[in-house]
């Protein structure tokens, strides 16, 4: 049986492609503090987004969200309020980033945490409008 004292790591070589990989500590010492605190920050940021833009986000289609939790559209520019958004979105991810303390990050390891937590926060946010429009029908039926 595992000592679930000891700790593991996740990645502390090169990959195939000669990649240096970031060494992560992935223990099971009951610590889980950073976790919570990213936990939260995620919530809480998902959670004052849609409180904010409720009404926007419910009129539009839910497709709406994704420009504006990466910053960009395929064709123009984000709109006022999706920007708002994306400003949030970016200071979030920056400070999940930064509790994670890697001590550096290629631009594809950055990129790939981002990717993560941004799919994240797209399917938080499509969850909350999707769940609010399922209520609202419940209550007018």
């Amino acid at each position: 049986m595992r000592d679930k004292r000891k700790s593991t790591t996740a990645c502390s070589n090169m990959n195939p492609e000669g990649n240096k990989l970031v060494h992560f500590p992935m223990t099971n010492s009951g610590d889980s503090s950073s976790i919570l605190r990213i936990k939260r920050i995620i919530d809480e940021t998902t959670d004052t987004i849609f409180s904010i833009h409720k009404r926007d986000l419910l009129v539009n289609p839910i497709t709406y969200i994704v420009p504006a939790v990466w910053g960009r559209v395929k064709k123009g520019d984000l709109n006022p309020k999706q920007k708002n958004i994306f400003l949030s979105i970016e200071t979030m991810v920056r400070n999940v980033i930064d509790i994670m303390e890697f001590e550096e990050l290629t631009d594809s390891q950055r990129f790939s945490i981002e990717y993560l937590i941004r799919g994240l926060v797209v399917s938080k946010i499509t969850y909350l409008i999707a769940s609010s429009k399922t209520n609202e029908k419940e209550v007018g039926a």
